[in-house]
């Protein structure tokens, strides 16, 4: 009996990439809204007050209002819908590396947020054995003791916990993500490298016109010390038995079984290093804040953990910490480490009713959808059991609670930053009581990273 001859099935065809090429729409006075100020649009009120601002926006325009955030003119999207049709993008028309293109994009362009599409299908890849069970934890193994002498070490007087933890994740995260010595010249380094950066993405001028002083030329110097250490280290690891996240990048392979290129791993990596210590050092001092001024959650969590009977966690306790859990979530619900993340439109679509061009810049802050009265109970308090399985406010919709994003792009590090942080927790809340100075109401800063402006001061005591 005869059978057809068997055929493959038809490839898809290629995206056509020329939306990389086109400037920004600037049309969309059709759509309510107001852009502020000439030039600089509502830059200063994003500085400010971006809450304020996004709040005022949705009272006044709704779920879609037209905007100008540092000079780029486009769209203020918030809603669970709205973001679950970003998020989700069936039909490819939202593109993550051209809305970070004109940041983010000139520090970290090649990191896996920066990527479209089947790009970053493809180089999602390389990340699959460092997040792996087995890997992380080993991780746990790795940073343990990295806490235990960084808490260590605290000096009490003069207190500010910020900079004392973003420091500390550095390290932390050096050591895992490619086995650097925290004590070693190198670890401050690139430490002074990430801060310039972060500096820089704030810069009014985005141009390397050569002055020392400017924070966008210090941004890309220290861009370059970061690369030029990551590039050194490829061949090393590719030849060694190395665990840490770098060893198993190098060694990992494509689809077609060929190892990702040394450009790859470089960016990746310097993506990695700024995403992994920088959202985490957010969300550990909005943490620590909450916990300073809610003393009974603090003593609630302590009490968690000496129950444990550990002075440090292992792996399998990460899941055990259900009060922790809760406290983390609904600090990342009421202080998403990421207040505002964008997209750009491939094509004209329709989003919330407006018909939207080609080339649009899309603004999603995340902290609207997690202050909606119509899924959460007093949005406004401070309130971890909310979280809870018997109440689970978080799922009145799959786009409500979006601090590490959605769809394809959602954060891969997700699990690693709660674990991180709990390994820290567990420590800190062990050895130390805290309480912030009387009358502490901090103001707080939105970009380009989420902090009270005065760096957190605390009074600490030793249990």
């Amino acid at each position: 009996m005869s059978s057809a001859p068997a055929t493959s099935a038809p490839s898809k065809p290629s995206m056509d990439l020329s939306y990389k090429q086109q400037p920004d729409a600037q049309n969309l006075d059709h759509i309510p809204g107001e852009y502020g100020m000439p030039v600089l649009g509502k830059t200063f009120e994003i500085l400010t007050d971006m809450q304020k601002m996004v709040m005022d926006h949705s009272v006044r325009f709704g779920e879609v209002s037209r905007i100008n955030l540092g000079g780029q003119r486009g769209l203020l999207v918030m809603g669970p819908e709205n973001l679950k049709q970003i998020y989700l993008d069936p039909e490819r028309n939202f593109s993550t590396e051209m809305g970070y293109a004109e940041r983010l994009g000139r520090f970290y362009k090649g990191g896996l947020l920066l990527r479209d599409f089947d790009e970053h299908r493809a180089q999602r890849r390389i990340f699959q054995s460092a997040f792996k069970n087995q890997a992380m934890k080993g991780y746990v193994d790795v940073m343990n003791p990295q806490f235990k002498k960084f808490i260590a070490e605290i000096n009490p007087v003069g207190f500010h916990f910020f900079p004392f933890i973003k420091e500390s994740l550095l390290k932390a995260v050096a050591k895992v993500f490619i086995d650097l010595d925290d004590i070693s010249a190198d670890a401050d380094k690139l430490n002074a490298a990430f801060l310039d950066i972060n500096d820089a993405l704030t810069a009014i001028v985005r141009k390397d016109i050569g002055l020392p002083w400017l924070k966008y030329h210090k941004g890309m110097q220290g861009l370059k010390v970061i690369h030029d250490f990551v590039k050194k280290l490829i061949i090393e690891k590719r030849a060694g038995n190395g665990s840490d996240m770098l060893s198993f990048m190098c060694k990992e392979t494509t689809e077609s079984g060929n190892l990702f290129s040394e450009e790859d791993i470089v960016q990746h990596v310097s993506f990695l290093l700024f995403g992994a210590h920088d959202t985490t050092t957010s969300a550990l001092t909005h943490i620590i804040y909450r916990l300073a001024v809610h003393p009974e959650w603090q003593e609630k969590l302590r009490a968690e953990c000496q129950a444990l009977g550990k002075e440090q966690l292992d792996y399998e306790d990460i899941d055990k910490m259900t009060q922790m859990d809760n406290v983390f979530h609904e600090v990342l619900r009421v202080h998403p480490s990421v207040q505002l993340m964008t997209r750009r439109t491939v094509r004209a679509c329709e989003i919330g009713g407006y018909r939207v061009p080609a080339n649009t810049m899309i603004y999603i802050p995340t902290f609207f959808n997690h202050k909606l009265e119509k899924y959460w109970k007093h949005p406004e308090k401070f309130d971890p059991d909310r979280f809870s399985p018997e109440r689970a406010e978080q799922k009145g919709h799959a786009f409500l609670y979006v601090p590490f994003g959605g769809g394809p792009h959602k954060c891969i590090g997700m699990h690693f930053a709660n674990m991180q942080a709990k390994l820290f927790l567990h420590q800190f809340l062990l050895k130390y009581r805290f309480r912030t100075p009387e009358n502490y109401y901090p103001k707080m800063m939105y970009v380009p990273l989420p902090k009270p402006i005065d760096d957190l001061p605390l009074f600490i005591e030793r249990i």
